[in-house]
């Protein structure tokens, strides 16, 4: 940012301010551990986890010059050269402060809103205007409340435009952000169901979303999508709006050059000057037309000559903007973050080092920021110095970067992180993949994105063949939807038996404690005992232990569900033996018929809690056995009632538990059960749904996808057969048929053979054959330029938009969708990514 001074701030002054002399500020951070100017303004924000007034003391010791602080904030001790500002709401004047310095820029805006495809269309757009301007944009995804004013801080009275996103998840919180962002021009993209968990219905999400595009000034313009359900939005006002998804002769157009859904595919962009340009896309299918039109017309529209839009688009290709993390066969620890633009970014990045292991070695793989700012020194310095209060122990630098003052504010007192230069990506790759340790941790981060095939390639030593990915921005979203589905106490548990239903039960651990998830089910006391020994915190809760395991039981601090007396005494007598106290949750069997203690039962055993005193009772519990199934809902009410009386007795008895719960997936999605204050969630995490009466009940993200890549194609004639035992027999006088290199071991049973389908090039492609322990063979007969190496959906979403449903193909199967995740075997490659809906339809 440029220097600002505070008294332009209107409260600036009521917060205690002085405006007797100026109040230069040259950084506003919301991270203590990022200050690195003695003109600092730190502003201490309330987060889903933590405090920012935790930390004011840390801002003081970094050398920040002024805090802004709650009203009823009081310091512990003094603070030595600080100025606090006292508010109200901190969050509020973070915001007021930033428009105060957006509105005196001379630099014009383009606000971007939208459900989808926000940062990749403004990526571009970026791009596109800099090839004309001097223009700036919002760093990566900051599009929230905390987003946009860090956002606007980083724009400097140098830039003619600036292209900022906005992006909601709550109603008003767009009255906010258009007021910040103040946009001459804004462009929308298109609108979904990301964020209806909260805001309820897609007309809630076009009118709040909306606000931001009637705030463009009656000289500016829109650019929209030809909506029906935005139309009597915009009616009426005074100013131009043009379409994104329908031709105009005024702006350029941009087509699928063939009907064929094929990569690489061929595309012709026509410019209103009579010229035109032909490009191939090779990746993004589902999407790139779509970006195409949104940032070639606003282009246009703001002066950028069609000759400029073709020389960049020669070298244009989508980079997805999601983040990668996947484990090499040797144990390294992968994360392939998005581009960097702004040393904010690297910050946001660097957090993944807060989940290491103690024992892993941190490695950060930079190949610089994109552009060239104004301030590089100042800019890279700052990523050093991040770095460096990282705690990283190997930093690899590429490209032909300004590098010198990242260098020198690493070399701090009691820090010897151990530093490499390399002159390209490819240099860098080569060196990590000869230096790596098994448990390293590997950031990677620079001003493109390296491709996931050729970092699996360059580790694994070639393309893998098969890929579950597990999307954790669906994961997320589908814990906000089931939250609304449920009573706002309603307490979350998340169940990771089984390997986190066969994805990475350490990694969704991890993951699951950043969206506020205080306790995790598993069913085995060992596979808690593997999640505490990598480092998980959270509450762990196993649904059964046997008598000799109540060592571990006691020693890693479990809980866990009881049901006998013998074991109880087993547990209480380990827990005053090892001097601890012990929560465990009493288990009542009402119809599932596996664990629990019959209901007549349960007050004895809850008194034999009670009245010990190292074991505390923590829950009560119950288990539905068939709560997916409507026909089977006079059984699952029964199961209630039992539930219910034996919780009565109990309670009668002056015997309390915190926590009462029996909901499984299934239940919380189709049953109001408000008497029980705790669900244990499963496969609804990853949305996938038991039954279709629960899909009915609710709308949720699938976060699983299942690929594999062909190895080999044969031609077979007419009376021929194919795999073991002959079932399948050619129909046609020439097939051909296309091996996989997935079978049951990995999880694809032979109950599935010929029963489904996969996609490829966004084509059926049938089961053919019985499916073979390694392999599995389909009919690719009717996919023109079929080829080894392509890639094969299985079940999930691929790039051109085809969706496979994996109940769907688990019902082919005579199986459930249980089955078919868990079964994934360990040669699939697990793959997580972070993306919050890239998809521009």
């Amino acid at each position: 940012m440029d220097q600002f001074d505070l008294r332009q701030w209107a409260s600036f002054q009521r917060a205690g301010g002085s405006v007797s002399e100026p109040a230069i500020v040259d950084q506003i951070a919301i991270d203590s551990r990022r200050i690195d100017s003695p003109h600092s303004l730190f502003v201490a924000l309330q987060g889903g986890h933590q405090d920012g007034h935790a930390y004011v003391k840390d801002a003081a010791a970094a050398g920040a010059k002024y805090a802004i602080v709650s009203e009823q904030w009081q310091p512990a001790e003094p603070l030595e050269g600080l100025i606090l500002l006292r508010v109200p709401d901190p969050l509020r004047a973070f915001q007021d402060i930033a428009k105060a310095y957006r509105l005196q820029l001379p630099t014009k805006i383009i606000g971007i809103t939208g459900s989808f495809g926000k940062t990749m269309v403004k990526d571009l757009l970026h791009t596109l205007l800099s090839s004309k301007m001097r223009s700036a944009a919002s760093p990566e995804s900051f599009n929230s409340q905390i987003g946009v004013p860090l956002s606007l801080l980083t724009l400097r009275k140098e830039h003619e435009i600036a292209v900022i996103e906005a992006a909601i998840s709550q109603q008003g919180e767009m009255n906010y952000l258009a007021d910040l962002i103040r946009p001459d021009y804004t462009l929308m993209t298109p609108l979904g169901k990301k964020h209806l968990s909260t805001l309820n219905n897609l007309e809630t999400l076009a009118q709040e979303t909306m606000k931001l595009i009637l705030a463009t000034p009656d000289k500016g313009w829109a650019l929209l999508p030809k909506e029906s359900l935005l139309q009597n939005h915009y009616d009426n006002k005074p100013f131009t709006r043009y379409f994104w998804n329908e031709v105009d002769d005024k702006l350029p157009h941009v087509m699928a050059k063939g009907t064929e859904l094929i990569l690489p595919a061929p595309y012709q962009i026509s410019f209103p000057d009579q010229t035109s340009y032909q490009g191939t896309l090779t990746t993004g299918y589902n999407y790139f037309f779509n970006l195409l039109n949104m940032s070639i017309k606003a282009a246009w529209l703001l002066s950028v000559p069609s000759q400029n839009i073709i020389d960049i688009m020669r070298e244009y290709q989508p980079e997805p903007m999601r983040t990668e993390i996947w484990k090499a066969p040797t144990g390294t620890l992968f994360i392939n973050e998005t581009y960097c633009s702004d040393p904010q970014s690297v910050d946001r990045a660097l957090d993944h080092f807060l989940h290491a292991n103690q024992d892993q070695r941190k490695v950060f793989v930079f190949g610089g920021m994109r552009g060239q700012p104004t301030h590089l020194d100042n800019d890279y310095r700052r990523i050093g110095l991040a770095l460096h209060k990282s705690g990283v122990d190997n930093v690899i630098l590429f490209g032909n970067k300004a590098y010198g003052p990242l260098i020198e504010a690493l070399k701090q007192p009691h820090a010897n992180p151990e530093i490499t230069v390399c002159d390209d990506s490819e240099e860098a790759l080569n060196f990590l993949r000869l230096s790596l340790h098994p448990q390293d941790l590997v950031l990677i981060k620079g001003e493109n994105k390296i491709s996931l095939d050729t970092l699996t390639a360059t580790f694994n030593d070639s393309l893998n063949n098969n890929q579950c990915t597990i999307n954790l921005a669906a994961i997320r979203t589908n814990i906000a939807t089931i939250k609304k589905k449920l009573p706002p106490s309603t307490r979350l548990m998340v169940i990771v038996k089984a390997l986190a239903y066969g994805t990475d039960d350490v990694r969704m651990a991890k993951f699951l404690s950043t969206c506020r998830v205080d306790i995790l089910g598993v069913s085995y006391v060992d596979e808690a005992v593997a999640l505490r020994r990598e480092g998980v915190t959270q509450t762990l809760f196993s649904i059964n232990a046997a008598a000799y395991e109540v060592s571990k039981v006691v020693k890693w601090d479990l809980e866990v569900g009881v049901s006998d007396q013998a074991f109880i005494e087993a547990l209480g007598a380990e827990a005053i033996h090892q001097n601890k106290t012990v929560k465990v949750h009493l288990h009542i069997n009402t119809g599932m018929g596996r664990f629990g203690c019959r209901p007549e039962e349960a007050l004895d055993l809850a008194k034999a809690i009670h009245s010990h005193p190292n074991l505390s009772l923590e829950g009560i519990m119950t288990h539905f056995a068939c709560a997916d199934d409507p026909s089977q809902d006079a059984f699952t009410l029964d199961q209630v009632s039992l539930f219910d009386q034996a919780i009565d007795r109990i309670k009668k008895e002056g015997i309390e538990a915190p926590w009462i719960h029996a909901a499984n997936s299934s239940a919380a999605i189709r049953f109001h059960l408000p008497q029980y204050n705790m669900v244990r969630i499963g496969l609804a995490t990853y949305g996938l749904y038991v039954s279709e009466a629960a899909r009915k009940e609710l709308d949720l993200r699938l976060a699983l996808s299942l690929t594999s890549r062909i190895v080999g194609i044969n031609i077979c004639k007419k009376g021929e057969s194919v795999s073991y035992g002959r079932s399948y027999k050619v129909e046609k006088e020439v097939q051909k048929i296309a091996v996989l290199p997935i079978g049951y071991f990995d999880g694809l049973h032979r109950n599935y053979s010929g029963k489904s389908h996969v996609f490829i090039r966004g084509m059926k492609a049938p089961m053919v054959g019985n499916i073979c322990m390694d392999y599995m063979m389909v009919d690719v007969t009717d996919i023109p330029n079929v080829a080894i190496g392509d890639r094969v959906l299985i079940f999930g979403e691929d790039e051109f938009g085809q969706y496979l449903s994996p109940e769907d193909l688990a019902a082919s199967g005579d199986s459930i969708v249980h089955e078919l995740i868990t079964c994934l075997g360990p040669r699939i490659q697990r793959i997580f990514v972070y993306e919050e809906g890239s998809q521009i339809r």
